[in-house]
């Protein structure tokens, strides 16, 4: 295998599918009328962890009094209206339906994001008519880790899970966030700047800036 590496590791929200505008639709949702903060502050600030990271930051920013009770009844109203959304607009990242099915034909592959299982299912079962439905060996979510991503755990449970080495395995990212997560588990990293620019992205060891089109071969030159 090319570089010793033996799995691949997706992340979800921003690589395989364009879902930042609905995580945002339906954070709105769930907030109502107190929310003020723009789509672009939303990617810039608090995209790439988990929602309770970022439903809490907003929280703060808005002067909201954020507790357990408030973060279960937003954490609620987010599921309902994402699975919502999702089921009538699920737009796939450019070329990344065709690529993870290439790579998952020649390696094993896991899926490793900072969204709630719910959202994660939500979102396979309807995404180029469900074509990545078992696909991934191992799906991790931030329901599955103590601590969800900037932290390790959910890269480091998904590379476990699939029975190899960190450094045999290696992740897709668009967050500077999620990248923080891989690189601190050990993992290589190619990150996706389609979302939020090749200049957050520095941390990756290799910046590419879309899978349209991508083949293995590509894949291979990028580890080079």
């Amino acid at each position: 295998m090319p570089n010793g590496i033996k799995a691949v590791v997706f992340d979800m929200d921003g690589v395989i599918i364009d879902s930042e505008p609905n995580h945002y639709r339906a954070i709105c949702e769930a907030i109502g009328e107190g929310m003020t903060l723009s789509y672009d502050d939303f990617l810039g600030r608090f995209a790439g962890g988990d929602e309770r990271y970022a439903m809490g930051e907003m929280a703060k920013e808005l002067g909201i009094d954020y507790d357990e009770e408030l973060f279960r009844e937003w954490s609620n109203r987010k599921a309902a209206a994402y699975a919502q959304f999702v089921s009538e607009n699920a737009e796939p990242m450019p070329g990344a339906v065709d690529f993870v099915s290439t790579v998952a034909r020649a390696f094993p592959v896991g899926l490793a994001t900072g969204s709630r299982r719910s959202d994660v299912n939500a979102a396979l079962r309807v995404l180029a008519g469900g074509r990545l439905e078992g696909v991934f060996q191992t799906i991790v979510t931030s329901d599955d880790v103590q601590k969800p991503k900037p932290h390790p755990a959910t890269y480091a449970k998904a590379v476990e899970n699939l029975g190899f080495q960190p450094n045999e395995c290696v992740a897709f990212e668009d967050s500077p966030n999620g990248i923080l997560s891989a690189k601190g588990a050990g993992l290589r990293v190619i990150g996706i700047s389609a979302m939020h620019g090749a200049d957050k992205l520095g941390e990756a060891d290799r910046v590419v800036p879309d899978l349209r089109g991508a083949s293995l071969d590509s894949f291979y030159s990028w580890l080079d």
